[in-house]
């Protein structure tokens, strides 16, 4: 349930330091009236203020207004902006995703489908599975022609001994036609636990596990049940 709301909570201390900002910036307006008032009453009838000086201050009055006001859009705009990703990140949470990556949990029954995609020239693809000490349980060989395709695996080790819920990974490569490497790309099965905000404001899911996700890796999501 925390990690669910991190996103707004980073949030409200953004828009809390916003107003801290704005706070200050309104004292100091305040004082620089008092002080031009002050000014302003206490000059003598005989030798007013120069008006050029009077002219520069009123600027510089207007300026610091101009800020005042600004400042307040600015904290509208980050309210907005938090508001934003959060409803945004909360309408994942509890949702199965597909998305870029290697890492994922196996509940021990149940099949889990892994896609990769392959670049162009290739000719060779060996597609394995390691457990989460890296050990490798299960290496096969996968689809070479270009483009995204998927591999279900059932969870049996090679011998068809069942092998234990857990987190896993999936490491896929190709090479073309005189051994060099070809790019590859692995999308992953999760499911969405919760949300939080990133360092540039980005919306970054937490998934089952533990891992840290961008939601910009996520290709595809549906609710739980529904065929990935």
């Amino acid at each position: 349930m925390v990690d669910s709301v991190s996103g707004a909570t980073a949030g409200a201390a953004a828009a809390s330091a916003a107003k801290a900002d704005a706070a200050t910036l309104n004292k100091d307006f305040d004082q620089f009236l008092l002080l031009l008032t002050t000014q302003l009453q206490n000059q003598d009838p005989l030798d007013p203020m120069d008006s050029a000086e009077f002219t520069n201050q009123l600027v510089a009055f207007s300026g610091v207004e101009q800020q005042i006001k600004a400042n307040e859009m600015m904290e509208q705009m980050l309210a907005l902006n938090v508001l934003n990703i959060t409803s945004i990140g909360l309408g994942f949470i509890g949702l199965d995703v597909e998305r870029l990556g290697e890492n994922f949990m196996f509940d021990g029954e149940n099949a889990t489908t892994l896609g990769y995609a392959v670049g162009e020239n290739a000719v060779s693809t060996q597609i394995n599975i390691l457990n989460e000490d890296g050990d490798t349980v299960l290496s096969v060989s996968g689809e070479s022609e270009f483009g995204k395709h998927d591999y279900t695996w059932n969870g049996l080790a090679p011998d068809g001994t069942p092998l234990p819920a857990g987190k896993y990974r999936i490491s896929v490569t190709s090479t073309d036609a005189e051994g060099k490497p070809v790019d590859v790309t692995t999308t992953v099965p999760s499911r969405v636990t919760g949300i939080e905000s990133g360092v540039n404001g980005d919306v970054i899911l937490i998934v089952a596990g533990g891992e840290k996700v961008s939601i910009t890796d996520v290709r595809k999501a549906t609710q739980p049940g529904t065929s990935i």
